[in-house]
């Protein structure tokens, strides 16, 4: 007790705990090395058993084969070259409408009723499409089977080229599309809208009366009596407004914008006239129609960068050639 109660004692305890301790971390560090060390694997010994071992299922060698022949049989999918049940029964469905539309028009007197066809969209399917009918000075947008405004129980049953079949009260009847002695009737000369008058400004005339321009410009006009909607790959046309009035229309070319150009046109022009009948009154449109359909030229009073221009396309082969 003396000796450890001195200075020198104690000194020299403390040295030796110091060194204690610092052999204990030194064998602690290395152990942590080890272990975080990889190491070989060591062999297990084969007279050790294994419990729950690993089984891998074996191929047997007499398994049967797969008929291939035996399962295409089933069908699984579909049998090749026949419809569903489903696709039947709809199948049946439109071959019974249009059976029940072929020949409706025969016998069926022209109808009596305030309607006034418009226009007609055409469908690929034989007597379906749509048609544009007024009644009271109110155009809709009609589809087979839909029902008309007016008395009684009037539906639209076939849509054709040039009329429409309506089915009133189980009694078909006709309406027929743009009659000459309707439209006379209903634009009288009196009450026709003012002929269009260019603007005060110099308007330059260009002539497109060549032979090849002149065909084809007759091949449109054919197409617009015939099928309008076929006239959307030469030119698209767009309602232009200013301070919500009408002023023009502006066109742009289609898919066959060489024909678009071949007539004079380039995008963006607005046409505000043809063959004097301005386009800033949609009333006018019916007597544009009726006009150009015996016109020997057409006459396109337009507007081009603020420029005033007039194309004139001729309609008369006789007079090109």
């Amino acid at each position: 007790m003396h000796t450890l109660s001195s200075p020198t004692g104690l000194l020299r305890l403390r040295q030796i705990l110091l060194a204690i301790f610092a052999l204990w971390a030194v064998l602690a560090l290395s152990g942590l090395l080890w272990a975080l060390l990889p190491t070989r694997e060591t062999p297990v010994d084969a007279s050790l058993s294994v419990i729950n071992p690993v089984q891998q299922a074996q191929r047997s060698e007499s398994g049967e084969a797969v008929d291939i022949q035996r399962m295409t049989s089933w069908h699984l999918f579909g049998e090749a070259g026949t419809l569903s049940a489903a696709t039947e029964v709809v199948s049946e469905q439109l071959a019974t409408q249009e059976s029940s539309r072929e020949g409706i028009e025969k016998g069926a007197r022209e109808t009596s009723l305030d309607l006034t066809l418009r226009g007609v969209v055409a469908s690929t399917e034989d007597g379906l499409g749509h048609a544009i009918i007024e009644h009271q000075k109110r155009q809709e947008v009609y589809a087979v089977e839909d029902k008309l405004p007016g008395s009684g129980q009037v539906s639209l049953a076939k849509v054709m080229p040039r009329q429409v079949v309506l089915d009133n009260s189980g009694t078909y009847e006709l309406l027929t599309l743009f009659e000459d002695t309707a439209l006379d009737a209903q634009i009288p000369a009196q009450e026709a809208s003012p002929a269009y008058s260019p603007a005060p400004q110099q308007r330059q005339l260009q002539q497109r009366n060549d032979s090849d321009t002149t065909e084809l410009a007759r091949g449109f006009r054919d197409r617009l009596y015939q099928d309008p909607q076929s006239l959307a790959e030469v030119v698209s046309v767009s309602a232009v407004r200013a301070d919500g009035a009408l002023v023009g229309y502006q066109v742009a070319p289609g898919k066959q914008q060489q024909q678009f150009e071949q007539l004079g046109f380039k995008r963006g022009d607005l046409v505000t006239g043809i063959n004097g009948i301005a386009l800033n009154d949609p009333a006018n449109t019916m007597r544009l129609y009726q006009t150009l359909r015996t016109a020997s030229e057409a006459v396109f009073d337009l507007e081009r960068e603020g420029q005033a221009l007039s194309i004139s396309v001729n309609l008369d082969s006789g007079a090109a050639q």
